[in-house]
């Protein structure tokens, strides 16, 4: 109980934050000149901040870092150890993970100052400057260890962990699209790992998937269900969520005592596979036209759900609904023998090849029969 009592606790103090800090950041937008204007590629019609992402990275932040350094001193307060008395003894042990969590304090802080320098900035900031931020932020948790393992060579984990964060960071980046799109997808990709880290016991990431969620939720709040004046997420934003996303996933366990194979190791991919999948069409399609890959365009997952008949809001929220049943049907993968495991692989691309054809096969137009 003691441990899932913390646990909403951190959530919901990241969540009381990210709302408390979203109308701050959006009142500095015109200060800064993050304002997004309206364009040919646009659906807004007015003038909108672009510093939504400040509250979730302050937030997250805030929460975090300062839980880290009271976490050895809470047993001196009489009221945590009669609340939270079972996590005590686990809060001792955070010194064990301060130098990955330092990692990703900094690397995350670096992928979002990149992001504020785009947004403030815009054209002048060079594609090349955003992509040597981004390697920079991956090699800072390179350094301290925060990388995968299931390769026979370090520099082959080396090289998966810089490509994998890098290119997460630049997925969400291109998710957001619309409005609640890559927050959303964020906020339902960490309920899956916060269900998987649960089920092996992993505390601190738990904690941390709780604090991300929590600020996502507080964003959301006023980005897609209408809290206030209207606010973007901003490339501040969408790549402080990108990259966290992809740390705490390298630092999530997914094999466990019943793992007969190494295919657990996929269910980040599976559970991520919505922003993957839009990265790699999107990336094909421009590479097709001839066009630059860094240039934006509308013929995302979501812009095609739009031109089938749904709203944006209702384009949302199928891929949220996609990205849950992904996740879910991975959850199982850590405990799975090799016969289910082949049946979730197989059951994820299937899923995978309906999102394809929704993206790439034509509607047809209705013949219309002659009057009588």
């Amino acid at each position: 109980m003691g441990s899932s009592s913390l646990l909403l606790l951190v959530m919901a103090a990241t969540f009381a934050l990210s709302v408390a800090f979203v109308p701050l950041s959006r009142a500095l937008a015109p200060m800064v000149g993050a304002m997004d204007r309206p364009g040919p590629r646009k659906v807004h019609l007015d003038p909108t901040p672009r510093t939504g992402g400040m509250a979730v990275f302050l937030s997250f932040a805030a929460v975090v870092y300062s839980g880290y350094l009271l976490a050895p001193h809470l047993g001196q307060s009489p009221a945590f150890p009669e609340h939270f008395g079972s996590s005590l003894s686990l809060l001792q042990e955070a010194y064990r993970v301060g130098g990955k969590l330092l990692a990703i304090a900094i690397g995350s802080a670096i992928a979002f100052g990149v992001g504020l320098a785009d947004d403030i900035l815009g054209d002048r900031f060079h594609p090349a400057m955003k992509a040597l931020g981004q390697i920079v932020a991956a090699l800072v948790l390179v350094a301290a260890d925060v990388c995968t393992s299931f390769l026979p060579f370090e520099w082959m984990n080396t090289v998966v962990t810089v490509l994998w964060l890098v290119g997460m960071t630049n997925a969400f980046n291109l998710l957001d699209n619309m409005d609640g799109l890559a927050a959303g997808v964020a906020f339902v990709a960490s309920l899956v790992l916060l269900l998987n880290a649960i089920s092996l016991g992993e505390f601190f990431v738990s904690l941390m998937l709780g604090a991300f969620m929590g600020c996502l939720l507080g964003f959301l709040l006023f980005n897609f269900f209408g809290l206030g004046g209207r606010v973007f997420l901003g490339d501040c934003g969408s790549l402080f969520i990108g990259f966290t996303m992809g740390s705490l996933t390298l630092l999530e366990r997914y094999l466990s005592h019943a793992s007969s194979t190494l295919f657990p190791v996929l269910m980040p991919v599976l559970v991520l596979a919505i922003p993957l999948i839009d990265t790699f069409t999107v990336i094909i399609i421009r590479v097709r036209e001839g066009r630059p890959i860094y240039v934006g365009d509308s013929r995302h997952l979501s812009h095609r759900l739009v031109s089938l008949g749904l709203s944006p809001r209702q384009a949302v929220l199928f891929i949220w609904l996609a990205t849950f049943c992904l996740g879910l049907g991975a959850l199982g993968l850590a405990h799975a023998s090799p016969e289910r495991t082949f049946l979730v692989l197989v059951q994820s691309l299937g899923f995978v090849a309906l999102l394809l054809i929704l993206l790439f096969v034509e509607r047809r137009t209705e013949e219309r029969l002659p009057a009588p």
